[in-house]
């Protein structure tokens, strides 16, 4: 009888546990989804530059797209997807900085706000991407 007892009790105890579990992940506080608006991006590297003497190029290529496609003049696009020609150096100032130019492939597209944009990416590999708007 005392092993029945002790059997019912874990058993309680375990119910218990997974069901505070699932409350509290029902509970938790879930991040809203960003839509994510498909590019293309055609990446050209500067004249005269050299990727050897850029070690976080790639590191900042994945962060700005990642941002890219987060940004309001991309997410407003009417476009289906957006194709980029981005070219890519190191910033005349400061050479720990890397700048990017981005211009839309498609020539008809020229006058769209998310058309025409440059970014840069830090030491830090923090972008800032500021968008032309048409101009």
């Amino acid at each position: 009888m005392k092993n029945v007892i002790a059997s019912a009790t874990k058993q309680s105890t375990v119910a218990f546990f997974l069901l505070a579990a699932l409350i509290l992940f029902g509970c938790a506080k879930k991040e809203p989804e960003v839509d994510f608006k498909p590019l293309q991006m055609h990446w050209v590297l500067a004249e005269g530059e050299d990727d050897s003497q850029m070690p976080r190029k790639d590191n900042c290529v994945i962060l700005l797209t990642a941002r890219l496609m987060a940004e309001p003049p991309v997410q407003a696009s009417t476009a289906g997807e957006l194709s980029y020609k981005v070219t890519y150096g190191r910033s005349s100032e400061n050479p720990e900085i890397l700048k990017f130019d981005g211009i839309c492939r498609n020539l008809s597209m020229m006058d769209k706000p998310e058309c025409r944009w440059e970014a840069t990416c830090d030491a830090d590999c923090k972008i800032v991407v500021n968008f032309h708007n048409g101009d």
